[in-house]
């Protein structure tokens, strides 16, 4: 199988400023749409539970293992390859650079053990450039980096944040009651969340920028400026009330902190804080996901128009099915789709659908002279 790279990509230049778009809330000559598809299925992997730290760590076996996922995958649309060398299964590998002992469960699943035990003899949180997780996940990253250039793009970690981050330190159920009984022993805690994420986030970042430009988020969209997702999905646990005191302006500060910003909204748990969340000038999109369970995310229109009505950027993942739907429905400035497809034939028939008629589509813009890619470089 021919692997799709960065250099064989005809279309990255324009790609790229798509997403330039995106974030500005504008729109080049359409939506940004990436769709991926397998090109044959994969057997699956059983790895015995003494292999389990080399399958997640080891840089050769990652390594080995994100070039053929490359070469396995068909790229359609504003869809590019892009290396995950720190798993995003690894969600609470922050936690386990402050300290958290990391858990290896399967090759699926991670999870760390809650530290603060007593707030009054809690430890002291910081970026720790010896941490051991913190060394593994180095490595990762300087391999992936060394790989991509002219191949591919690099992925951050899933780094959650600050909120997300102390209630895998302490405990979610522990954290709940906390705000409650231990409030200003939180908020106090809070800053030392924020100056750790940031060190951590600059030194993920500056591991990649050695050898490949641009910022790519998990959720997808490349970026020429740096840039970050956001969350506290703990947040599906507290009032409004609750997370206006003790997250929001700790959140308010990420905005401030890294250039751009997208906040993951997870679940309708969570929908409660999204004016909370529309309120910060610095925010500049929402990642809604409906979680497991709820409605498909074109049943969330009314949700998503409000997003769009703060004149805040959207970023989704759905179903391709929903595709028509979603570009009918909403407007077209500052909205970025994802859907998988089973097949390249489908990925293919699924883009010539969504853009392929501008009759369809009267918010397709012609491109001008100079956004043809055989005519400008690409901005990294």
């Amino acid at each position: 199988m021919e692997t799709t790279t960065i250099e064989n990509l005809p279309d990255w230049p324009l790609i790229q400023r798509r997403y330039e778009a995106w974030w500005q809330g504008e729109m080049v000559d359409r939506v940004p749409i990436s769709i991926t598809a397998p090109k044959a299925a994969l057997p699956g992997v059983v790895v015995p539970p003494g292999q389990l730290l080399d399958y997640w760590t080891d840089p050769d076996r990652v390594m080995e293992r994100e070039q053929a996922g490359l070469a396995n995958t068909y790229y359609a649309g504003d869809a590019f390859p892009t290396l995950h060398p720190v798993s995003g299964r690894m969600v609470a590998i922050l936690a386990a650079f402050l300290g958290a002992p990391l858990r290896l469960i399967n090759t699926e699943t991670t999870w760390t053990e809650s530290v603060i035990e007593d707030w009054a003899t809690r430890p002291a949180f910081a970026f720790d450039p010896e941490n051991e997780w913190w060394r593994r996940a180095q490595a990762l990253l300087a391999a992936g980096a060394q790989y991509a250039p002219g191949r591919a793009r690099v992925c951050l970690p899933d780094l959650n944040g600050p909120g997300e981050i102390l209630a895998r330190l302490r405990g979610s159920d522990r954290l709940a009651v906390d705000l409650i009984d231990h409030p200003e022993e939180v908020l106090a805690i809070m800053p030392e969340m924020n100056r750790a994420w940031f060190r951590c986030w600059q030194a993920c970042t500056g591991v990649i920028q050695q050898q490949v430009g641009g910022h790519v988020l998990w959720m997808g969209p490349w970026s020429e400026l740096p840039a970050t997702d956001l969350q506290t999905d703990f947040s599906i646990m507290i009032s409004e009330a609750m997370f206006d005191r003790f997250f929001l302006p700790f959140i308010e500060e990420q905005t401030r902190l890294v250039q751009r910003t997208v906040y993951h909204l997870d679940g309708p748990g969570a929908a409660r804080h999204l004016d909370s969340l529309l309120s910060l000038p610095g925010l500049d999109a929402i990642q809604w996901v409906p979680g497991a369970g709820a409605p498909p995310m074109s049943r969330w229109l009314p949700l998503l128009h409000r997003v769009q009505a703060k004149g805040k950027s959207l970023c989704l993942s759905c179903e391709p099915w929903e595709v028509e739907i979603l570009l009918t429905k909403l407007q077209p400035e500052g909205l970025f789709l994802s859907t998988n497809c089973a097949s390249p034939e489908e990925a293919d028939a699924l883009l010539n659908h969504a853009v392929g008629d501008s009759r369809r589509r009267p918010w397709l813009a012609p491109l001008t002279p100079n956004a043809s890619s055989s005519q400008e470089p690409p901005l990294d």
